[in-house]
């Protein structure tokens, strides 16, 4: 009986099962989250991801900011999702914003100075431009204004009548004139020492006087030419004065009381003094015209011998007013009080005595 036969072993590769065939997937980096389902009129979740792409691309550009002042510009956040990992070594822009004042803060405080001080329109929007230019264009502005200041004021100078002194000035000058000359500290009658103590009375004071006008050559040359002539008209009175009581036999503290008048000094022991002293000099002298300047050396002879002893001078002084009383008048019963010099006066005796401390407060 013949045996049923057995098929060959198939030695190629063996078959594969036939299966469907797929598209291709790709491989997927990572994680995804699961799209919800959605039915038809739904609405489509976007990822966060997508929602910011979505978002950029529907953002059209920003508007320009206003800059008209009081109205706050738009700020637009520039930062996306915070995930930046790189730190810079310079403060972030928002940490600058916190720390300085906003523009808008600033222009609507300017905003409110404006209105007080109420501006023109075309001044206003000047004060807007500026704000908005940099730092090198406003310094640049202040300075073009600097010099346009300067010229205006230089214009309205050349356009100002020439200085004159007012007739309360001349007043003043005439007045503390004779206080300067009555003085019991003054060293000389003539020449530029009383003069300048009356200039510097003038600083001091001022009166109505124009700010700065000590530094206006011209017009200070003006005034110290009226000071001058003030105090030739007062030493010719004085002088003429003189003359008279020698004529007329006057006692010395009637002379010296018209020598004061009008002025507010008093007649003080002091300032008889010094008039029986003008009054010797003109008896030597018979009042030529060196007078002054013999009253100016005979002071000199004075400080000379005392030194720097007040006492010594005071005898001096004392001697002379005991020969003149002696002198002039010897009939008469009169009596000098002591009184105490009148506080203008005394002040202008501190200038002359070299303390510039004056005070504008009379009484």
């Amino acid at each position: 009986m013949a045996l049923p036969s057995t098929p060959a072993p198939n030695l190629g590769p063996p078959a594969t099962p036939a299966v469907a065939h797929t598209p291709l997937q790709q491989p997927i980096s990572g994680p995804q989250p699961p799209r919800p389902l959605q039915r038809e009129g739904a609405i489509f979740i976007l990822s966060s991801a997508e929602q910011a792409i979505e978002d950029a691309m529907m953002r059209s550009s920003p508007p320009p900011e206003r800059t008209v002042l009081g109205k706050r510009p738009h700020q637009v956040k520039d930062s996306l999702d915070g995930n930046d990992t790189e730190h810079d070594d310079e403060p972030s822009s928002t940490a600058v914003s916190q720390s300085l004042p906003s523009i808008s803060n600033v222009a609507a405080a300017v905003s409110r100075y404006v209105s007080r001080k109420k501006l023109r329109p075309e001044q206003r929007d000047e004060v807007d431009a500026f704000l908005l230019d940099t730092a090198l264009g406003r310094q640049a502005k202040l300075f073009t204004c600097i010099l346009s200041l300067e010229n205006k004021v230089d214009a309205f100078r050349s356009a100002a009548p020439p200085y004159q002194l007012s007739e309360d000035l001349k007043t003043n000058i005439n007045n503390y004139g004779i206080a300067v000359l009555l003085s019991a500290n003054i060293s000389a009658y003539k020449g530029d020492v009383p003069r300048n103590h009356v200039l510097t009375i003038l600083k001091k004071l001022r009166f109505d006087l124009p700010a700065g006008v000590e530094h206006d050559y011209a017009s200070w040359e003006k005034i110290s030419a009226y000071v001058s002539y003030s105090l030739t008209q007062t030493r010719a009175r004085m002088k003429k004065l003189i003359k008279e009581s020698l004529k007329a036999n006057t006692n010395i503290f009637s002379l010296a009381q018209m020598i004061v008048h009008p002025s507010s000094c008093r007649t003080t022991i002091q300032l008889c003094a010094r008039v029986a002293l003008m009054r010797a000099i003109h008896a030597e002298c018979s009042g030529g015209e060196k007078y002054w300047n013999l009253i100016d050396t005979r002071l000199e002879f004075i400080r000379t011998k005392a030194g720097s002893s007040p006492a010594k001078t005071a005898r001096a002084f004392n001697k002379i007013l005991k020969v003149d009383r002696a002198t002039y008048a010897t009939e008469e019963d009169y009596e000098i009080v002591d009184v105490v010099a009148h506080e203008v006066q005394q002040r202008v005796d501190d200038v002359v005595a070299g303390a510039l401390d004056i005070s504008q407060n009379d009484n």
